[in-house]
């Protein structure tokens, strides 16, 4: 496991936050940026319009 700093995500939170909470976008704009995979349980994100990672519903 490895800190990222969130500075460099901000811009892409903000373009994230109408369709998914502030939380989750700071995942998303990480796997984004990493061309991660980002694995959850809520369907819902992995169904939000805007994030541009794949997510992988487990659970």
């Amino acid at each position: 496991m490895e800190r990222m700093p969130h500075l460099g995500l901000v811009g892409r939170i903000w373009q994230l936050a109408d369709n998914v909470t502030p939380y989750d976008a700071s995942y998303v704009a990480l796997a984004e940026i990493l061309s991660a995979t980002l694995l959850t349980s809520d369907a819902k994100l992995a169904r939000a319009p805007g994030p541009q990672c794949h997510i992988e519903v487990i659970g």
